[in-house]
């Protein structure tokens, strides 16, 4: 069995009047119950569009061109990367 984490929410009186209706229309005994299964039910799809990246051929060919030969970078993204470094942002294991 997976561990059972406590989430506390806290809503205005309209809202939480609302989720109550809804949770008792759907047929669920608790706003909780109502709540678990509508991040069940969307959670999903929502992240599947954040997931994939679709391109056209064209540019999937020219993704892999960028990538095979990279333009030299300009001063200020060299500048960007240094202030980076600097800050730590850039792990490197072996220093």
């Amino acid at each position: 069995m997976s561990k059972v984490l406590r989430y506390e929410l806290q809503w205005d009186e309209e809202t939480h009047t609302l989720a109550q209706r809804a949770a008792h229309a759907a047929g669920f005994n608790s706003v909780k119950a109502y709540v678990t299964q509508l991040v069940r039910r969307d959670a999903p799809a929502v992240l599947e569009t954040y997931d994939k990246i679709v391109l056209t051929n064209e540019q999937f060919d020219a993704f892999c061109e960028i990538c095979e030969n990279p333009p030299t970078p300009s001063p200020g993204i060299r500048k960007a990367a240094k202030a980076l470094d600097e800050e730590g942002f850039f792990p490197h294991e072996g220093r």
